[in-house]
């Protein structure tokens, strides 16, 4: 049981010095995924920034994806057990709820054999503070502190800050996310089927933003069930229709999002300017000279 939120964007370069204020700075991204049901949870964070991917339902599904193939090592898997994961999330539509996240659903029930089924509860609007946000308040109080000792230039810094961020208990696990690393979700959809006209069983189509749970399960690989309310106690069903070609492979391919950076360019003349005044140090010269 998981939790997972998108922090506030982090920047860089950031620090006291007057030029940082004047040009636009690179944007970097934290997505954070807490685990519930434990004294001492695990939390895990993947990173990256705006010159080697977006931020949107791709790149968030690709980073839950990610964590639900590392559950294989876990103990309880090695031995055998099949697991059932809930996840906890706000409603954002264009990261969360949406179809292309029902999609990487779909595909990791059914790809993972230790993946027994997977529930998404939407938190109520305006009650989705979460213990993800507890997380990111220790994050940025630890990157203040470090700010007055000097200026944060790339984001491979906060790879450090957050590694050290937590006191006590376990240190949170960060993972550095590359343009390679991430999966056309979008691209999934289409291969399953799951389109924007979702119907359930009555023939009503089914606006994902009113649902409240969606739910997959491994015994039932064409059937989305959901809530549109918790105090419902049944789920709803949504029928997929069966892949078109015999041949195909039940299971869906995945493909790489991107085939380089993304790189920011635009921001590129302003950041090489505060190199030449020497407000960003020479030694990170190679950072941005190949934005």
């Amino acid at each position: 049981m998981a939790v997972y939120d998108l922090e506030a964007v982090l920047q860089c370069p950031r620090g006291e010095a007057s030029g940082f204020y004047y040009v636009s700075k690179i944007n970097v991204f934290n997505f954070t995924l807490y685990e519930l049901k434990s004294k001492n949870p695990d939390v895990f964070c993947y990173l990256w920034d705006e010159t080697q991917a977006k931020r949107g339902a791709n790149e968030v599904g690709t980073c839950v994806l990610k964590y639900i193939e590392s559950l294989k090592d876990r103990e309880s898997v090695q031995n055998g057990e099949k697991l059932d994961v809930i996840f906890y999330s706000d409603n954002c539509c264009s990261q969360q709820k949406n179809r292309f996240m029902l999609s990487m659903y779909r595909y990791a029930v059914e790809k993972y054999s230790y993946i027994n089924s997977i529930t998404h509860k939407f938190l109520v609007k305006g009650h989705s503070q979460n213990e993800g946000d507890c997380v990111h308040s220790v994050i940025e109080r630890t990157v203040k502190k470090c700010l007055k000792a000097g200026p944060i230039c790339i984001p491979a810094q906060y790879i450090t800050l957050i590694r050290g961020a937590k006191k006590t208990g376990r240190p949170y696990q960060v993972n550095e996310m590359s343009y390679d690393s991430f999966f056309d979700l979008k691209n999934l959809a289409e291969q399953s089927l799951i389109g924007t006209n979702l119907k359930d069983s009555s023939g009503e189509v089914v606006k994902i933003t009113s649902v409240a749970m969606f739910r997959f399960e491994k015994e039932n690989p064409q059937t989305i069930f959901f809530k549109t309310s918790y105090s419902e106690k049944e789920f709803c069903e949504i029928y997929l229709k069966e892949r078109r070609s015999k041949t195909r492979s039940n299971i869906n391919e995945l493909k790489q999002l991107y085939s380089s950076k993304v790189g920011a360019e635009a921001k590129k003349p302003g950041l090489l300017k505060l190199l030449e005044k020497n407000v960003i140090p020479k030694s990170y010269a190679f950072f941005y000279e190949n934005l």
